[in-house]
């Protein structure tokens, strides 16, 4: 599926109050002796070098998922760095270099300044300041509690994540954010047990995580992953396993027959009942005997765009085809306003193929007329970032895109409806989110009781009505809002519906295929 983006997304840091937030933290990087610790070898996890593939990533230099083993393409990046920097030639991982990355985009990127706009959603001001409360409260000294975000808080942010044995970018996000609530007001270290949680970001509403944590004491861990290839290496690589992910469904069966997943015990769910069977039978056309995985939300992929910035880019053209993005001239018609595709290969590559005149997947013929069709577009449309996509709709930075109808529901809350949504007169994809239970995963149990948790119909209304997705709880839509639960975005036609066709299940090969492809269009 896509990188979802919550509808409680914090907004991005503006510039007016962040002035003089250089000055405003002493933390330099660099000027404190390193503690002792040995070099990352090429070959081992070491979260070290996921910090530095996170970093490397936002300069532009990797551009695969961070793994935290040193790997030849990111061994290669560090080389482009240390000679863009003036270092002597690297390719290892240390706390001098970590230092020197972190102090060259601290520098060239302007954190210092506060200009985080296109690099990644994080809270405002009043925001951070709760943030660096929370870390000393936890015993991570973020600095001055001012609301500037400078390097010592950033390193205590790290920290934190580290701690919670999660994704580290040191960066206090929506989700940092909660993570720190919870663990300061949550059940906390007062709990029996803890359940790791590994879902698509933005894609729970907070209160539903401290709720489960009050009612049955057991700590919820919430880390996130970029795609279904990220969560495919984050459950193959080592270090602390997780108890509960949300792969797409089409996702899957390649990650079951890879022994990544656990079958369910569905004797244990008692709201097993409350699954809407048409949901869980479209589920099964990828996990076919529903085995391993439960409906989380369901969604369609198709086509966005602001009517008010379009019809000045192109008057009187009719947005709801795929066309509208994936043909050349039509796409550089909307170039000035902005036009681009979701940054997920699974989803965008099917429909490019179905503008390219193949309507049924059929592996080969499918990526190659995809192939044909991206490159076409190479320099007029934007791969946008999953977790940017929402607000870039939502400000107007890009005027039509191929994305995740629930992205669009939340776009269209965030400009007061100056979003429209539709699936394509010519195709599109009907997907679905599925709750599953890791092979590897410590604590099955408590696994059980968090994806029962989720199918009370209060309880996942809740989210929906967050998240802006379709559910697949028969009892829940008492309690959606009317607003969610009407909106043909979240819940389409009939007919819509009859034009989405289930996303295919990728073979490892199509996977290796298809990331190629991505690679080149979106390089």
């Amino acid at each position: 599926m896509k990188f979802h983006t919550l509808a409680l997304t914090a907004t991005l840091v503006g510039s007016v109050w962040i002035a003089g937030a250089a000055q405003a933290q002493g933390f330099v990087f660099g000027t404190a002796e390193p503690k002792a610790a040995p070099n990352a070898a090429a070959g081992a996890r070491n979260p070290k070098v996921e910090s530095a593939q996170r970093l490397l990533a936002r300069m532009g230099l990797l551009r695969e998922a961070p793994t935290g083993t040193l790997t030849p393409a990111t061994q290669e990046a560090i080389r482009s760095f240390a000679a863009r920097a003036g270092l002597a030639p690297t390719s290892e991982v240390n706390d001098a270099l970590l230092n020197a990355i972190r102090r060259h985009i601290w520098q060239s990127q302007n954190w210092s300044a506060g200009n985080y706009k296109g690099k990644e959603k994080l809270v405002d001001a009043q925001g951070l300041r709760e943030a660096q409360i929370l870390l000393g409260k936890l015993g991570f000294n973020a600095g001055p509690l001012d609301g500037t975000f400078g390097p010592q808080t950033q390193v205590a942010t790290e920290a934190f994540q580290e701690s919670q044995a999660v994704s580290v970018d040191g960066l206090i996000t929506s989700t940092v954010l909660m993570n720190l609530r919870r663990a300061v007001n949550g059940a906390g270290a007062s709990a029996k047990e803890t359940v790791r949680v590994l879902n698509w970001p933005d894609y729970i509403e907070p209160s539903v995580l401290q709720d489960f944590e009050k009612e049955y004491n057991i700590r919820v861990v919430y880390d996130i992953f970029a795609g279904n290839d990220d969560l495919q290496a984050k459950l193959s690589a080592g270090g602390v396993p997780y108890d509960v992910v949300f792969p797409t469904a089409n996702a899957v069966p390649g990650m079951a027959s890879q022994g990544l997943l656990s079958k369910l015990d569905k004797t244990s769910l008692k709201n097993l009942n409350n699954i809407d069977p048409r949901v869980d039978a479209t589920l099964r056309a990828w996990d076919k005997d529903g085995s391993f995985s439960l409906p989380y939300m369901w969604y369609t992929v198709g086509i966005a765009w602001n009517p008010k910035l379009t019809a000045k880019a192109y008057p009187g053209y009719a947005m709801d085809a795929l066309g509208s993005v994936f043909d050349p001239a039509i796409a550089r018609r909307f170039q000035s306003c902005g036009v681009g595709v979701v940054d997920s290969a699974s989803d965008v590559v099917p429909l490019a193929a179905m503008a390219g005149g193949q309507g049924k997947w059929d592996s080969k013929n499918s990526i190659a007329a995809a192939d044909k069709v991206l490159q076409r577009l190479a320099g007029t449309v934007k791969v946008i970032p999953t977790d940017q996509f929402i607000d870039a709709l939502a400000t107007g930075k890009i005027c039509v895109a191929i994305g995740f109808s629930g992205d669009a529901v939340q776009a269209q809350g965030k400009s007061r409806n100056a979003v429209e949504y539709r699936v394509p007169a010519d195709g599109g994809l009907l997907a679905i989110d599925a709750m599953a239970v890791p092979a590897n995963a410590k604590n099955k149990r408590a696994a059980h009781l968090f994806i029962d948790y989720l199918m009370r119909p209060q309880v996942i209304a809740k989210i929906s009505n967050t998240v802006g997705y379709a559910n697949a709880n028969l009892k829940a839509g008492e309690f959606m809002s009317d607003s969610v639960k009407s909106n043909p975005a979240v819940v389409p036609s009939t007919t819509a519906l009859s034009r989405s066709s289930p996303i295919p299940i990728l073979t490892e090969r199509d996977q290796q295929e298809i990331a190629r492809v991505w690679a080149r269009f979106a390089k």
